[in-house]
């Protein structure tokens, strides 16, 4: 025979394995809406006996072992998929970059949305029509150049604005591209605390299990960690977790080592820096890191000394900086600024400095003498150069440089004609204007309009289709993982009943072998009971 208390053995464990399974049951429940809280199940397995004859039943005609002796529990494991883990890591970390890109571009729309309406091709065609009416009506009337030249300082002030905002929206974004770098070096020093919590509490644990709260907090953690940029982990032999980012390991679990981040000062260096404490480069293939850098270190084909080509703040400020260079050179040329500095139409506001959007103006010589655009290019024989002056075939004066009868007229009594603002007014549709010194664009300045305004919206279309395919496949992916992980109350409660159910009868169990105990003790060997 067994051993008479072996059954009692049996089923006390098995009361205290079903008991466990109702704990770990209710801590599901209780757990349901817990943020990051991975679903618990007691890992079972039916207990084994040893086939060594001594373990057996001593019987001439049997050769049972001493099967049949309950159940026991390896631990309580975590229900999660790795393969899913990795795959919605990879995926969210696309759709934040995307996020964080069109967050940018939006921002980037609602300050040049008016690019093509009542913004800079408004201003450029009230220049365009001034000029138009300048060249029909008076060339002679100051009061209709200084029209002319109204329009012109409305048109330099709105690149003004545009510079003016693109900057505060690049200031912006590196403000939180620098905040970002902090938050992201603080959530890997409190991965690195918890992995020496992790490794205290591993030590109590078998091989396969740990503290599954614990790994749900370091979970979470790589969760959000994920968002900023693609990253690799995996768990150590001590339970703790170690992890890279853009294949760079930032934090090591077995040592208790990080990598921080380091931002350059944007200010000195003109560009978004971010690199390793260990002095390696970052090269980030998604996340809403990259999504900053690329954003703000995004000139397009103008991109140079660490810049790339996505078509972000740097390329629009240039594309905009590009456009009012153009547009300076091309009247400034036209009006005869190449023979003689003095008929410069738009000027930098710093002599000699390049012209940009931010420091366009029209130039003082025009301010002082709006008429200066109808006087009448003539060539000086004596001097062998041009000169630019009033129609002296029909005043029979000339009055250039230099000329003391100029001093005596004012443009009133100067006689001007249209030639030279016609020849100004066919530079708007000149079609061969060179915008950008790496050939951006080819065309005329409407043109040029329409295609930085295109190059907006087809840029924001990518992002937002990226986004959207990466959106749906995420949410895709959390369905997938709550099903494996999340609690399901229905699951529960069902689990609940069937565990109640095992309990109860293993309940009874005990109490019918206490009455065969019973009947052993106070009944063997007694005739008649």
């Amino acid at each position: 025979m067994r051993p008479t208390f072996l059954g009692f053995e049996t089923q006390k464990r098995t009361l205290q394995i079903a008991q466990k399974n109702l704990d770990v049951t209710g801590n599901n429940i209780s757990n349901i809406n817990t943020p990051g809280y991975t679903r618990q199940r007691v890992d079972l397995y039916s207990m084994y006996v040893s086939g060594n004859r001594s373990m057996r039943w001593s019987s001439p005609t049997n050769n049972l072992s001493m099967q049949g002796q309950g159940v026991n529990a390896y631990g309580v494991s975590q229900l999660r998929d790795i393969f899913i883990d990795k795959r919605y890591r990879e995926n969210v970390a696309v759709e934040a970059e995307t996020s964080t890109k069109m967050k940018i571009l939006t921002d980037i729309e609602d300050e040049l949305d008016n690019f093509e309406s009542d913004g800079l091709q408004y201003h450029v065609q009230q220049f365009f029509n001034a000029l138009q009416d300048y060249s029909v009506e008076k060339p002679d009337s100051a009061d209709v150049a200084k029209i002319v030249t109204n329009t012109a300082v409305n048109l330099c002030r709105l690149l003004n604005d545009y510079d003016t905002q693109l900057k505060q929206i690049e200031s912006t974004y590196v403000g939180e591209l620098t905040d970002t770098v902090d938050y992201i070096n603080k959530i890997v020093e409190e991965m690195n605390v918890l992995n020496d919590k992790i490794a205290k509490e591993k030590i109590h644990y078998a091989e396969e299990y740990g503290p599954n709260e614990l790994y749900d907090q370091m979970n979470l953690y790589i969760d959000e960690l994920a968002t900023y940029g693609n990253i690799e982990f995996w768990q150590n032999s001590n339970g703790t977790y170690s992890v890279k980012m853009a294949n760079v390991e930032i934090l090591n679990g077995e040592e208790f080592k990080t990598n921080r981040l380091i931002m350059k000062d944007y200010e000195t260096n003109g560009r978004a820096v971010v690199f390793f404490e260990s002095g390696v480069d970052m090269n980030l293939t998604s996340g809403a890191l990259k999504g900053y850098i690329d954003m703000i270190n995004g000139n397009g084909v103008y991109a140079t000394g660490g810049q790339n080509s996505t078509h972000g703040i740097a390329y629009f400020k240039t594309a905009v900086d590009e456009f009012a260079r153009t547009i300076a050179n091309v009247f400034n040329t036209a009006n005869g600024a190449t023979d003689d500095a003095s008929r410069m139409m738009f000027a930098p506001d710093v002599e000699g400095a390049l012209i940009t959007a931010g420091n366009i103006h029209v130039a003082d010589a025009w301010q002082e003498d709006p008429t200066m655009i109808g006087q009448v290019r003539i060539y000086d024989e004596q001097r062998g150069i041009y000169r630019y002056g009033f129609d002296e075939k029909k005043d029979d004066v000339f009055t250039g440089e230099g000329d003391e009868t100029d001093k005596d007229n004012t443009s009133e009594n100067k006689n001007l004609q249209n030639t030279n603002v016609l020849y100004l007014i066919s530079q708007f549709n000149n079609k061969a204007l060179e915008f950008g010194n790496c050939h951006d664009f080819n065309g005329s300045v409407y043109e040029y309009i329409s295609f930085i305004s295109n190059r907006l919206g087809q840029t924001i279309n990518y992002e937002n289709s990226r986004n959207e395919t990466a959106m749906m496949t995420v949410d895709g992916l959390l369905d997938a993982r709550d099903d494996i992980s999340g609690v399901q109350m229905d699951e529960e409660g069902i689990n609940m009943l069937n565990y109640q159910k095992w309990y109860n009868a293993s309940s009874r169990m005990v109490t019918t072998l206490d009455d065969l105990l019973d009947k052993l003790i106070n009944g063997t060997g007694r005739v008649g009971l």
